[in-house]
Protein backbone atom coordinates (compact mmCIF):
# COMPACT_ATOMS: atom_id res chain seq x y z
CA UNK A 1 0.00 0.00 0.00
CA UNK A 2 1.29 3.82 -0.73
CA UNK A 3 2.77 5.68 1.65
CA UNK A 4 1.26 9.41 2.79
CA UNK A 5 3.83 10.69 0.31
CA UNK A 6 3.07 8.30 -2.41
CA UNK A 7 -0.69 9.24 -2.13
CA UNK A 8 0.14 13.24 -2.12
CA UNK A 9 2.00 12.03 -5.52
CA UNK A 10 -0.60 9.57 -6.76
CA UNK A 11 -3.21 12.64 -6.07
CA UNK A 12 -1.49 15.27 -8.06
CA UNK A 13 -1.20 12.97 -11.13
CA UNK A 14 -4.77 12.10 -10.76
CA UNK A 15 -5.91 15.96 -10.81
CA UNK A 16 -3.38 16.08 -14.37
CA UNK A 17 -5.12 13.05 -15.92
CA UNK A 18 -9.05 13.98 -14.82
CA UNK A 19 -8.17 18.14 -16.11
CA UNK A 20 -6.83 17.16 -19.96
CA UNK A 21 -8.94 18.06 -22.42
CA UNK A 22 -11.56 19.82 -19.88
CA UNK A 23 -14.19 22.44 -21.95
CA UNK A 24 -16.08 24.86 -20.23
CA UNK A 25 -18.84 25.47 -22.75
CA UNK A 26 -21.43 22.83 -24.07
CA UNK A 27 -20.48 20.89 -27.36
CA UNK A 28 -22.65 22.71 -30.25
CA UNK A 29 -26.47 21.61 -29.98
CA UNK A 30 -26.29 20.81 -26.00
CA UNK A 31 -28.68 22.51 -24.21
CA UNK A 32 -27.08 23.74 -20.57
CA UNK A 33 -30.38 22.48 -19.22
CA UNK A 34 -28.92 19.05 -20.42
CA UNK A 35 -25.65 18.85 -18.57
CA UNK A 36 -25.72 17.83 -14.58
CA UNK A 37 -26.00 20.13 -11.96
CA UNK A 38 -25.89 20.62 -8.36
CA UNK A 39 -28.65 18.65 -6.31
CA UNK A 40 -30.12 20.72 -4.13
CA UNK A 41 -31.09 18.13 -0.23
CA UNK A 42 -33.75 19.28 2.05
CA UNK A 43 -32.37 18.40 5.71
CA UNK A 44 -35.54 19.31 7.80
CA UNK A 45 -36.50 15.52 7.97
CA UNK A 46 -32.46 14.95 8.90
CA UNK A 47 -33.58 16.39 11.98
CA UNK A 48 -36.69 14.26 12.79
CA UNK A 49 -36.69 11.83 15.34
CA UNK A 50 -37.75 9.04 13.56
CA UNK A 51 -34.92 7.01 12.05
CA UNK A 52 -36.87 6.47 8.75
CA UNK A 53 -37.02 9.96 7.67
CA UNK A 54 -33.46 10.38 8.52
CA UNK A 55 -32.70 7.48 6.20
CA UNK A 56 -34.97 9.37 3.48
CA UNK A 57 -32.01 12.15 4.01
CA UNK A 58 -29.49 10.16 3.97
CA UNK A 59 -30.38 8.37 0.84
CA UNK A 60 -30.41 11.26 -1.18
CA UNK A 61 -26.53 12.04 0.20
CA UNK A 62 -25.50 8.96 -1.25
CA UNK A 63 -26.88 9.45 -5.13
CA UNK A 64 -25.37 12.93 -4.50
CA UNK A 65 -21.44 11.60 -3.19
CA UNK A 66 -22.23 8.10 -5.88
CA UNK A 67 -22.26 10.67 -8.55
CA UNK A 68 -20.57 13.88 -8.80
CA UNK A 69 -19.58 14.33 -4.88
CA UNK A 70 -21.16 17.92 -4.27
CA UNK A 71 -24.78 18.97 -3.14
CA UNK A 72 -26.69 22.13 -1.43
CA UNK A 73 -28.44 21.99 1.79
CA UNK A 74 -31.17 24.31 3.11
CA UNK A 75 -33.38 24.14 6.60
CA UNK A 76 -29.31 23.08 7.70
CA UNK A 77 -29.67 24.70 11.07
CA UNK A 78 -27.65 27.49 10.34
CA UNK A 79 -28.76 30.66 11.80
CA UNK A 80 -29.02 33.65 9.99
CA UNK A 81 -27.72 36.33 12.05
CA UNK A 82 -24.74 33.76 12.40
CA UNK A 83 -23.84 34.18 8.64
CA UNK A 84 -24.78 37.37 8.59
CA UNK A 85 -21.82 37.84 11.32
CA UNK A 86 -19.39 35.67 10.18
CA UNK A 87 -19.67 37.09 6.03
CA UNK A 88 -19.78 40.71 7.48
CA UNK A 89 -16.74 40.42 9.65
CA UNK A 90 -14.56 38.91 6.43
CA UNK A 91 -15.80 41.66 4.57
CA UNK A 92 -14.54 44.01 7.59
CA UNK A 93 -11.23 42.15 7.87
CA UNK A 94 -10.20 42.37 3.89
CA UNK A 95 -11.42 46.04 3.49
CA UNK A 96 -10.32 47.68 6.91
CA UNK A 97 -7.23 46.11 7.63
CA UNK A 98 -3.80 47.60 6.10
CA UNK A 99 -1.33 45.79 4.46
CA UNK A 100 1.10 46.01 7.19
CA UNK A 101 -2.11 44.94 9.80
CA UNK A 102 -2.58 41.64 7.31
CA UNK A 103 1.34 40.96 7.28
CA UNK A 104 1.45 40.87 10.70
CA UNK A 105 -0.66 37.85 10.79
CA UNK A 106 1.06 36.17 7.42
CA UNK A 107 1.34 32.39 7.55
CA UNK A 108 4.96 32.65 7.61
CA UNK A 109 4.63 33.38 10.96
CA UNK A 110 3.01 30.08 11.85
CA UNK A 111 4.00 26.63 11.19
CA UNK A 112 0.42 24.62 10.63
CA UNK A 113 -0.86 27.82 8.29
CA UNK A 114 -2.93 29.77 10.17
CA UNK A 115 -3.07 33.53 9.55
CA UNK A 116 -3.14 35.60 6.36
CA UNK A 117 -2.60 34.37 2.62
CA UNK A 118 -2.25 36.68 -0.33
CA UNK A 119 -2.95 35.66 -4.13
CA UNK A 120 0.10 33.64 -5.07
CA UNK A 121 1.47 32.91 -1.34
CA UNK A 122 0.33 29.61 -2.25
CA UNK A 123 -1.53 27.03 -5.21
CA UNK A 124 -4.12 24.79 -4.11
CA UNK A 125 -2.89 22.94 -7.39
CA UNK A 126 0.77 23.09 -7.57
CA UNK A 127 1.25 22.37 -11.18
CA UNK A 128 -0.03 26.27 -11.36
CA UNK A 129 3.83 26.91 -9.46
CA UNK A 130 6.18 24.16 -10.47
CA UNK A 131 8.95 26.89 -10.62
CA UNK A 132 9.37 26.09 -14.53
CA UNK A 133 6.36 28.74 -15.06
CA UNK A 134 5.22 31.95 -14.96
CA UNK A 135 1.57 31.05 -13.25
CA UNK A 136 -1.22 33.23 -13.28
CA UNK A 137 -1.54 34.41 -9.44
CA UNK A 138 -4.68 33.91 -7.79
CA UNK A 139 -6.98 36.38 -7.01
CA UNK A 140 -7.86 35.21 -3.76
CA UNK A 141 -6.55 36.08 -0.07
CA UNK A 142 -7.69 34.73 2.81
CA UNK A 143 -6.93 34.18 6.24
CA UNK A 144 -7.14 30.71 8.07
CA UNK A 145 -7.90 29.01 11.32
CA UNK A 146 -8.24 25.97 12.69
CA UNK A 147 -9.93 24.03 15.62
CA UNK A 148 -10.34 25.57 19.31
CA UNK A 149 -11.60 23.32 22.29
CA UNK A 150 -13.07 27.07 22.97
CA UNK A 151 -14.92 27.13 19.44
CA UNK A 152 -16.69 23.94 20.08
CA UNK A 153 -20.07 23.84 21.89
CA UNK A 154 -19.93 20.09 22.03
CA UNK A 155 -16.36 20.01 23.78
CA UNK A 156 -15.94 17.32 27.18
CA UNK A 157 -11.35 18.32 26.68
CA UNK A 158 -9.76 20.66 26.85
CA UNK A 159 -6.87 18.62 26.65
CA UNK A 160 -7.62 15.62 23.99
CA UNK A 161 -6.74 18.04 20.60
CA UNK A 162 -3.53 17.76 18.96
CA UNK A 163 -2.62 19.34 15.41
CA UNK A 164 -1.93 18.13 12.18
CA UNK A 165 1.27 16.76 12.85
CA UNK A 166 0.08 15.10 15.98
CA UNK A 167 1.52 17.48 18.89
CA UNK A 168 -0.73 20.09 20.67
CA UNK A 169 -1.23 23.22 19.89
CA UNK A 170 1.19 25.61 22.10
CA UNK A 171 2.87 29.10 21.44
CA UNK A 172 1.97 31.84 18.65
CA UNK A 173 3.69 29.76 15.93
CA UNK A 174 1.03 26.68 16.54
CA UNK A 175 -2.01 28.38 17.65
CA UNK A 176 -4.91 30.54 15.66
CA UNK A 177 -3.50 34.00 15.21
CA UNK A 178 -6.51 37.06 15.76
CA UNK A 179 -6.24 40.57 14.10
CA UNK A 180 -6.21 43.09 17.53
CA UNK A 181 -9.45 43.47 18.92
CA UNK A 182 -9.03 47.47 18.81
CA UNK A 183 -9.20 47.40 14.93
CA UNK A 184 -12.04 44.93 14.56
CA UNK A 185 -13.96 44.07 18.16
CA UNK A 186 -16.25 42.12 17.12
CA UNK A 187 -13.80 39.60 14.56
CA UNK A 188 -13.53 36.64 16.99
CA UNK A 189 -16.61 36.44 18.66
CA UNK A 190 -18.57 36.70 15.13
CA UNK A 191 -16.04 33.66 13.54
CA UNK A 192 -16.99 31.48 17.25
CA UNK A 193 -20.68 31.71 16.90
CA UNK A 194 -20.46 30.44 13.18
CA UNK A 195 -17.73 27.85 14.00
CA UNK A 196 -19.74 26.21 16.83
CA UNK A 197 -23.04 25.77 14.70
CA UNK A 198 -21.11 24.77 11.45
CA UNK A 199 -19.11 22.26 13.57
CA UNK A 200 -22.43 20.90 15.09
CA UNK A 201 -23.87 20.93 11.62
CA UNK A 202 -20.70 18.55 10.33
CA UNK A 203 -20.84 16.21 13.56
CA UNK A 204 -24.66 16.06 12.53
CA UNK A 205 -23.93 15.08 8.77
CA UNK A 206 -21.01 12.60 9.62
CA UNK A 207 -24.10 10.63 10.84
CA UNK A 208 -26.45 11.11 7.82
CA UNK A 209 -23.00 9.92 6.21
CA UNK A 210 -23.22 6.81 8.30
CA UNK A 211 -26.25 5.95 7.68
CA UNK A 212 -26.03 6.70 3.89
CA UNK A 213 -22.87 3.85 4.04
CA UNK A 214 -25.46 1.67 5.95
CA UNK A 215 -23.39 1.95 8.77
CA UNK A 216 -24.40 2.29 12.29
CA UNK A 217 -25.55 6.04 13.03
CA UNK A 218 -23.14 6.94 15.70
CA UNK A 219 -20.29 5.04 13.66
CA UNK A 220 -18.39 8.24 13.15
CA UNK A 221 -19.07 9.60 16.32
CA UNK A 222 -16.25 8.17 18.46
CA UNK A 223 -13.86 9.85 15.66
CA UNK A 224 -15.14 13.41 15.71
CA UNK A 225 -14.49 14.31 19.84
CA UNK A 226 -12.05 16.82 18.84
CA UNK A 227 -11.82 17.08 15.21
CA UNK A 228 -9.74 18.99 12.55
CA UNK A 229 -11.89 21.85 11.60
CA UNK A 230 -9.51 23.98 9.40
CA UNK A 231 -11.74 27.54 9.01
CA UNK A 232 -11.04 29.97 5.68
CA UNK A 233 -12.18 33.61 5.47
CA UNK A 234 -11.72 34.04 1.34
CA UNK A 235 -12.13 37.28 -0.73
CA UNK A 236 -11.66 37.49 -4.20
CA UNK A 237 -11.62 41.33 -5.32
CA UNK A 238 -13.90 42.24 -8.11
CA UNK A 239 -12.51 42.48 -11.41
CA UNK A 240 -13.10 45.40 -13.25
CA UNK A 241 -14.16 45.51 -17.39
CA UNK A 242 -10.66 46.54 -18.28
CA UNK A 243 -8.87 43.72 -16.34
CA UNK A 244 -11.50 41.26 -17.95
CA UNK A 245 -10.91 42.46 -21.31
CA UNK A 246 -10.25 39.89 -23.73
CA UNK A 247 -10.29 37.10 -21.01
CA UNK A 248 -12.75 34.28 -20.29
CA UNK A 249 -11.70 34.23 -17.20
CA UNK A 250 -9.48 35.40 -14.17
CA UNK A 251 -8.43 33.11 -11.67
CA UNK A 252 -9.36 33.04 -8.10
CA UNK A 253 -8.71 29.46 -6.83
CA UNK A 254 -6.72 26.98 -9.02
CA UNK A 255 -8.25 23.36 -9.95
CA UNK A 256 -8.04 21.17 -6.83
CA UNK A 257 -10.06 18.93 -4.70
CA UNK A 258 -10.22 19.46 -0.74
CA UNK A 259 -7.84 17.12 1.52
CA UNK A 260 -10.13 16.24 4.52
CA UNK A 261 -13.53 14.36 4.91
CA UNK A 262 -16.35 16.67 3.70
CA UNK A 263 -16.56 20.69 3.14
CA UNK A 264 -18.97 23.11 3.84
CA UNK A 265 -19.25 26.09 1.73
CA UNK A 266 -21.36 29.79 2.68
CA UNK A 267 -20.64 32.01 0.21
CA UNK A 268 -21.85 35.66 -0.95
CA UNK A 269 -25.19 35.15 -3.28
CA UNK A 270 -22.39 35.79 -6.45
CA UNK A 271 -21.06 33.38 -9.43
CA UNK A 272 -17.54 32.16 -9.40
CA UNK A 273 -17.58 28.66 -8.07
CA UNK A 274 -17.12 26.11 -10.65
CA UNK A 275 -17.31 22.21 -10.96
CA UNK A 276 -15.80 19.71 -13.25
CA UNK A 277 -18.12 17.21 -13.97
CA UNK A 278 -16.79 13.95 -15.35
CA UNK A 279 -17.28 13.01 -19.82
CA UNK A 280 -20.18 12.50 -20.80
CA UNK A 281 -21.53 10.85 -24.39
CA UNK A 282 -23.15 15.18 -24.35
CA UNK A 283 -19.72 16.58 -23.83
CA UNK A 284 -18.12 14.24 -26.02
CA UNK A 285 -16.68 12.54 -23.62
CA UNK A 286 -14.82 15.29 -22.54
CA UNK A 287 -14.58 17.03 -18.80
CA UNK A 288 -16.69 19.97 -18.35
CA UNK A 289 -16.34 22.86 -16.24
CA UNK A 290 -20.15 23.65 -14.81
CA UNK A 291 -20.94 26.23 -12.78
CA UNK A 292 -22.31 25.76 -9.02
CA UNK A 293 -25.75 27.10 -8.93
CA UNK A 294 -26.56 30.26 -6.82
CA UNK A 295 -28.87 29.24 -3.87
CA UNK A 296 -29.18 31.89 -1.22
CA UNK A 297 -29.71 30.68 2.12
CA UNK A 298 -28.01 27.23 1.03
CA UNK A 299 -24.31 25.51 2.04
CA UNK A 300 -22.84 24.10 -0.61
CA UNK A 301 -21.02 20.67 0.39
CA UNK A 302 -18.74 18.47 -1.28
CA UNK A 303 -16.88 15.02 -0.41
CA UNK A 304 -13.46 15.17 0.07
CA UNK A 305 -10.25 13.52 -0.39
CA UNK A 306 -10.07 11.37 3.02
CA UNK A 307 -12.96 10.19 2.71
CA UNK A 308 -13.29 9.27 -0.95
CA UNK A 309 -10.22 6.97 -0.02
CA UNK A 310 -12.27 5.61 3.41
CA UNK A 311 -14.88 4.48 1.09
CA UNK A 312 -12.34 3.07 -1.59
CA UNK A 313 -13.69 5.77 -3.78
CA UNK A 314 -17.26 5.11 -3.42
CA UNK A 315 -17.54 8.94 -2.62
CA UNK A 316 -16.55 11.00 -5.32
CA UNK A 317 -14.10 14.16 -4.27
CA UNK A 318 -14.68 16.34 -7.39
CA UNK A 319 -12.16 18.99 -8.80
CA UNK A 320 -13.28 22.35 -8.43
CA UNK A 321 -11.89 26.14 -8.72
CA UNK A 322 -13.27 29.98 -8.88
CA UNK A 323 -13.20 32.00 -11.73
CA UNK A 324 -14.11 35.47 -12.07
CA UNK A 325 -15.64 35.82 -15.12
CA UNK A 326 -17.00 38.88 -16.98
CA UNK A 327 -20.74 39.79 -16.56
CA UNK A 328 -23.19 39.81 -19.55
CA UNK A 329 -25.55 42.20 -19.93
CA UNK A 330 -28.06 43.31 -22.76
CA UNK A 331 -28.90 47.15 -23.20
CA UNK A 332 -31.09 47.74 -25.67
CA UNK A 333 -30.89 44.88 -27.44
CA UNK A 334 -27.16 44.46 -27.60
CA UNK A 335 -24.98 42.04 -25.52
CA UNK A 336 -22.23 44.16 -23.38
CA UNK A 337 -19.79 42.90 -21.12
CA UNK A 338 -18.86 44.17 -17.58
CA UNK A 339 -16.58 43.16 -14.46
CA UNK A 340 -17.09 40.94 -12.10
CA UNK A 341 -18.63 41.53 -8.12
CA UNK A 342 -16.35 40.68 -5.25
CA UNK A 343 -17.23 37.19 -3.52
CA UNK A 344 -16.24 36.53 0.07
CA UNK A 345 -16.55 32.87 0.86
CA UNK A 346 -16.16 30.90 4.38
CA UNK A 347 -15.22 27.27 3.84
CA UNK A 348 -14.98 24.48 6.61
CA UNK A 349 -12.99 22.13 5.85
CA UNK A 350 -14.02 18.81 8.16
CA UNK A 351 -11.94 15.80 9.64
CA UNK A 352 -12.01 13.51 11.98
CA UNK A 353 -9.45 13.54 15.27
CA UNK A 354 -6.43 14.41 13.98
CA UNK A 355 -4.70 11.70 16.12
CA UNK A 356 -7.23 8.87 15.30
CA UNK A 357 -5.67 5.87 13.82
CA UNK A 358 -8.43 5.21 11.06
CA UNK A 359 -9.07 2.18 10.35
CA UNK A 360 -11.07 0.49 7.13
CA UNK A 361 -14.71 0.83 6.64
CA UNK A 362 -16.89 -2.58 6.88
CA UNK A 363 -16.01 -4.35 3.50
CA UNK A 364 -19.68 -4.88 3.14
CA UNK A 365 -19.65 -1.05 3.11
CA UNK A 366 -17.28 -0.02 0.57
CA UNK A 367 -16.11 -3.39 -0.40
CA UNK A 368 -12.51 -4.74 0.69
CA UNK A 369 -9.57 -1.40 1.37
CA UNK A 370 -7.32 -0.62 -1.11
CA UNK A 371 -5.87 1.96 1.38
CA UNK A 372 -3.56 1.72 4.43
CA UNK A 373 -4.54 2.38 7.91
CA UNK A 374 -3.69 6.41 8.68
CA UNK A 375 -3.76 9.63 11.24
CA UNK A 376 -5.86 12.02 9.01
CA UNK A 377 -3.77 14.64 10.19
CA UNK A 378 -0.61 13.13 9.10
CA UNK A 379 -2.67 12.78 5.45
CA UNK A 380 -3.92 16.54 5.33
CA UNK A 381 -0.38 18.19 6.59
CA UNK A 382 1.26 16.46 3.83
CA UNK A 383 -1.46 17.67 0.96
CA UNK A 384 -0.90 21.06 2.36
CA UNK A 385 3.11 21.07 2.49
CA UNK A 386 2.46 20.57 -1.31
CA UNK A 387 1.23 23.60 -1.80
CA UNK A 388 3.18 26.26 -0.46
Amino acid sequence: MLSVIDEVNAAQEALRRRLAGAISTPPRGVSEDALPSVPLIDLSKSFSPDLADRQVVASYLRDACTASGFFQISNHGITASAIAGVLGQAEQFFKKLSPSEKDALHIRHNQLFRGYEAGGDTYVNPDDHDGTSSPEVETKECFNCGYEPALDPDSTSTTSYVELDGWPPSGPDRCNVWPDPSLLPHFKAALAVYYGQVLSLARHLFRLFALSLNLEETHFDKLTTHPGGIFRLLHYPAQSTAQLAGKEKMLGLGAHTDYECFTLLLSTPHPGLEILFPPSPLTENKPIWRPCPVRPGTLTVNVADFLMRWTNGVYKSTIHRVVSRPVKEVVGGQELLRGSEARYSVPFFFSVNYDADIEPLPEEAVGPSKFRTMKAGEYVLERLKATA
